[in-house]
C-alpha cells in the first residue's frame, strides 16, 4: 500500500499554493506529480499558479490529457483517467480517487476549516481501513524550505 501523507495547514485557504510547494519539491526530488483536483475548473487555476506562483521559476507541467504522450514531470487533472506514471499523487478532491492506491505516495492536504478538516477524518479513516502507511503534518506557514 502506498504511503499517505496529511499536511494540516493553519489557515483555511492556501490549499493550492501548498500544492504548488509540494509538487516543486518531489519533482525535484526526481519524482513525477499528479496533481488530482475536483473540476475542469479548478485544474485550469492550479494551471495558471503553477506558471506563476514563484516570481524566478516555473514548474514544468501540463494539463493531463489521456489522448497526448503526457511527457512533463507534473501533470493536473481531474475524473477517472490519470497518467501512467505512478510515483506521487496530490490529492485536492474531497474523495479518495479510485486509482490512489497505484500511486507510491499519495499526499492530502486540508484546510484549516472544520467542514474541510470533517471531509478529511473521513478519508483518513478510509485510508486506514485499507492498511495505507499514513503520516499526519501540521503546516504553521506556507514557506517553500518546510520538510515534504
Amino acid at each position: 500500500m502506498p504511503r499517505v501523507d496529511f499536511y494540516l495547514l493553519s489557515s483555511e485557504s492556501g490549499m493550492e499554493r501548498f500544492a504548488c510547494i509540494v509538487a516543486s519539491k518531489a519533482h525535484t526530488a526526481g519524482n513525477n506529480v499528479y496533481i488530482h483536483t475536483n473540476s475542469e475548473d479548478a485544474t485550469k487555476k492550479l494551471d495558471d499558479l503553477l506558471w506563476t506562483f514563484r516570481d524566478v521559476s516555473f514548474i514544468p507541467h501540463e494539463v493531463y490529457d489521456a489522448s497526448e504522450n503526457n511527457e512533463a514531470p507534473v501533470t493536473i487533472g481531474f475524473g477517472d483517467l490519470f497518467p501512467d506514471h505512478r510515483q506521487v499523487l496530490i490529492n485536492l478532491d474531497g474523495n479518495i480517487p479510485e486509482f490512489a492506491d497505484k500511486f507510491s505516495r499519495v499526499i492530502e492536504i486540508v484546510e484549516n476549516s472544520e467542514n474541510k478538516k470533517e471531509i478529511a477524518r473521513e478519508r483518513y479513516r478510509l485510508y486506514k481501513k485499507d492498511n495505507y502507511e499514513i503520516h499526519n503534518h501540521k503546516i504553521d506557514s506556507l514557506k517553500e524550505n518546510l520538510p515534504i
